[in-house]
């Protein structure tokens, strides 16, 4: 299995896993093996966006919001915002959520890094 396979995996069992506890830190376990196999892989970055804009289907934006506030990839928040506008402009209202949840995990201020994730974002994994 290629390592951006083994990301997509993750991001499957973090969903399974959300879907039996509905408890948002539960994500943590499988988002520290992903960013452990991404930062293993930083020729794969490019590949790795990629991996992240396909699996919006799959993942719950718990697992992509953790990620991407982790790696701040421009790529990534980039093609997030177009896919934002569209949905907006579409009147996709229950798509909206994903899209606006996982941009504000860019920002610096994310309150979800000092709360629901603070043991990963304030704990030993803090840059």
């Amino acid at each position: 299995m290629t390592p951006s396979e083994q990301v997509m995996e993750l991001a499957k069992a973090a969903s399974l896993k959300l879907d039996e506890t509905f408890n948002a830190p539960d994500v943590l376990p499988f988002t520290t093996e992903a960013l452990t196999i991404i930062r293993r892989h930083p020729d794969l970055q490019a590949t790795f966006e990629e991996t992240f804009l396909n699996m919006t289907a799959v993942a719950p934006p718990e697992f992509v919001e953790v990620c991407m506030h982790a790696l701040r990839w421009t790529t990534v928040k980039l093609a997030l915002e177009q896919r934002h506008r569209e949905v907006v402009a579409q009147n996709d209202w229950r798509r909206e959520p994903y899209y606006r949840h996982c941009l504000d995990a860019f920002e610096d201020e994310w309150e979800d890094a000092n709360d629901f994730y603070a043991s990963y974002f304030r704990g030993p994994n803090a840059a």
